[in-house]
């Protein structure tokens, strides 16, 4: 009797995931194209500010514009309201060397991403969500050898930062057409 007690049970768990599974699979579909009308949220969080560097609001339009290139260029963007659509909330965290010392610095150091891309069909359900946090920026070996010179000053390197987030964000929406 405790066999056939231990048998159902086991069969009822395995229908279950199973129903959970079918859930997952369903809530995976999107559409080929999207639509997208810039990020919703953007956010700068730094310990301190250094005023040389860019402005809040120009960092958010430099990356909904870099995106809106990619996405682009992909051929991933839509103006059909059939089409699923994407909401964006980008983290961007900028770090100055030895932001967390005493010894504070202007220069600038590895900054890191954080980011959720919403999709929702058509009749505005959410069927999709991807989050990643705190995702450190990593330079090319000639950049890191001025990171450790302090040398990285200018806000031009800013550029080269936002651009790596704007391929992250790019790549995961392109994933989910494939």
């Amino acid at each position: 009797m405790k066999k056939l007690l231990y048998v159902f049970y086991i069969l009822t768990a395995v229908l279950l995931f199973s129903g959970c599974a079918e859930k997952a699979v369903h809530n995976s579909l999107t559409s080929k194209q999207f639509r997208f009308y810039g990020l919703n949220n953007f956010e700068l969080s730094e310990f301190y500010t250094v005023s040389k560097y860019h402005t809040p609001s120009q960092l958010r339009d430099m990356l909904n514009k870099r995106v809106i290139e990619l996405l682009s260029k992909k051929e991933i963007l839509s103006t059909d309201k059939k089409m699923d659509a994407i909401g964006i909330d980008a983290k961007y965290t900028r770090r100055y060397l030895n932001d967390t010392s005493e010894n504070k610095t202007s220069a600038l150091s590895y900054p890191f991403f954080s980011y959720t891309i919403k999709i929702i069909d058509g009749s505005d359900f959410k069927i999709k969500t991807i989050e990643k946090k705190n995702i450190p920026f990593k330079g090319s070996l000639s950049m890191s050898m001025k990171l450790i010179a302090s040398q990285l000053t200018d806000k031009q390197y800013e550029k080269e930062f936002i651009d790596a987030f704007a391929n992250m964000i790019a790549s995961d929406i392109e994933n989910l057409t494939k």
